[in-house]
């Protein structure tokens, strides 16, 4: 699946030789139609994938030990690294390329959603 039209991407950029790197999205609270989360919404369950041109292009998103996805507060916690096997493509030269990494979850308001945030993938 393609990035969605209105990705919002990171603006911190990723170096495919570079080991692991956190990123920290963060869900709003409040009544407005804007607002991800209710008052008193809560995020009960949640995965964190890449899409499927992440995948292709060779993110992963890192599920052992310190570096498992979490959420806490708003707040998820999620770490990338890009496979062995892709870190000399092309595909990141130049302006490189923006990969997304999709947010499902449910919520104590029996609500599900899923939101696609960018992460762009540069050689420096």
């Amino acid at each position: 699946m393609a990035n969605p039209p209105d990705i919002k991407t990171f603006p911190r950029r990723i170096d495919p030789n570079m080991p692991r790197r956190g990123f920290y999205p963060v869900l709003t609270r409040g009544s407005e139609v804007r607002d991800i989360l209710q008052p008193g919404e809560e995020v009960t369950s949640f995965t964190v994938t890449p899409n499927a041109e992440a995948t292709a292009a060779g993110l992963v998103v890192m599920t052992d030990g310190d570096f498992a996805p979490r959420y806490a507060d708003r707040v998820f916690a999620f770490w990338v690294e890009i496979a062995t096997a892709m870190r000399g493509s092309s595909i990141f030269n130049g302006t490189g390329i923006v990969l997304g990494v999709e947010l499902s979850f449910t919520t104590n308001f029996q609500q599900s959603d899923q939101i696609t945030v960018g992460i762009r993938v540069v050689n420096k």
